[in-house]
């Protein structure tokens, strides 16, 4: 049972619909909706069945400082694409019908437990309850996760609390977006503007904050370059950061903001999330074969090896953001703008892995290590 039909959940069911019976069950009428997205996903996070949602291409950006810096990166190449969540989200749900899938959708999983040998888990749906089990269950229900806490796990270490509208009338640039960080701004985090074929999607994510996010955007949509717009349409959510060392527990297994692999420097998590889905797929294959316990547990060495460090570091650096003043934000995005800094990003960034460049920005720029030493230096 696969609970949760957003990008990771579809991706883990198609998976095993080619040898096991799957049962996907999602909450809304249809997957992807409403949207809790600002679709910025890298091209290798497409697969071919979701090209079609693709409604833009991004090559660089513009990172505003809370004093009135710019510091303006362009790459050759496309760095991220901009996706109708809804279409992407339903393109990958319905590859999973198409491998053999069973799909609920308006249906609740309103409880979960694990009795060692299957899991039973309560569905509710157009107000009556059945009780399904299953061998196994995958969490793939977002930041609320019922699963999660079925499994006995912690939960996410920062909760972010989003909120994103888009506006209409304007004129951006295509091929840019725009990031906005200051304690004033979007307080823990950032705020952006990315170009979406005819609207422009504006959004900001807080933590720790003193107000609600909706008081930020309020001052940020002051700004000039969103005068004029008109909103039709808008969207919250929240992302779950800091993953933790498992994912699993017993038959229960979590994938995606469910198992908080979220990126904690941008907060993505489509990516991340289908990649985990692969590995977890590929462990309960495993756990098919064998009929072992020990080879779901292998999903956690899985996950670990192939992008845990990547969220780890990514965790750091977080913290070394968290710790700076608008001030010393300022000083650190000129910093970036030294010509073989800004070259060196421009040529190899990637929004997927941004902290493996971490360490080679730091000796191009050791200055940085100003900022937090003691956690910069473990990075290394």
């Amino acid at each position: 049972m696969v609970v949760g039909g957003g990008p990771a959940g579809s991706t883990v069911a198609r998976m095993l619909s080619k040898e096991l019976d799957v049962l996907l069950v999602e909450e809304h009428h249809c997957p992807g909706r409403p949207v809790q997205c600002a679709g910025l996903v890298t091209p290798r996070g497409i697969p071919p069945s979701a090209r079609k949602s693709i409604i833009g291409r991004v090559k660089g950006a513009r990172i505003h400082s809370p004093l009135g810096f710019t510091l303006a990166l362009e790459a050759k190449e496309t760095r991220a694409c901009v996706i109708d969540r809804g279409a992407f989200d339903q393109a990958l749900f319905d590859e999973a019908i198409s491998a053999g899938a069973v799909t609920l959708t308006d249906a609740k999983v309103t409880s979960v437990r694990d009795g060692g040998d299957a899991v039973d888990a309560v569905v509710s749906r157009q107000g009556a309850e059945e009780t399904v089990q299953a061998a196994v269950a995958i969490g793939a229900e977002g930041f609320k996760s019922i699963c999660r806490e079925a499994a006995g796990l912690p939960p996410a270490k920062h909760m972010l609390t989003g909120i994103q509208v888009d506006l209409a009338g304007l004129k951006p640039d295509p091929d840019t977006v725009d990031l906005y960080i200051g304690a004033k701004v979007a307080p823990g985090f950032f705020a952006w503007a990315i170009p979406a074929g005819d609207v422009v999607r504006v959004g900001l994510c807080t933590w720790g904050s003193e107000h609600t996010p909706s008081i930020y955007l309020r001052s940020l949509l002051r700004r000039q370059e969103f005068v004029g717009g008109r909103k039709v349409g808008s969207s919250s959510g929240k992302i779950p950061l800091g993953s933790g060392r498992s994912a699993q527990s017993g038959r229960i297994m979590l994938v995606g903001d469910a198992a908080c692999h979220a990126k904690p420097l941008s907060g993505g998590g489509v990516f991340m999330g289908v990649r985990g889905a692969e590995l977890c797929a590929q462990s309960v294959l495993s756990f098919k074969e064998t009929g072992k316990p020990s080879s779901l547990a292998a999903y956690d060495g899985l996950w670990r090896e192939g992008f845990g460090r990547e969220l780890s570091r990514a965790f750091r650096l977080r913290k070394v953001f968290l710790t700076l003043t608008d001030k010393k934000m300022d000083k650190a995005l000129r910093m970036f703008d030294d010509p073989s800094v800004k070259r060196f990003i421009e040529e190899n960034a990637d929004i997927d892995y941004p902290a493996s460049l971490s360490s080679s920005v730091l000796k191009l720029a050791p200055k940085l290590a100003q900022f937090s030493p003691q956690l910069i230096e473990s990075l290394f």
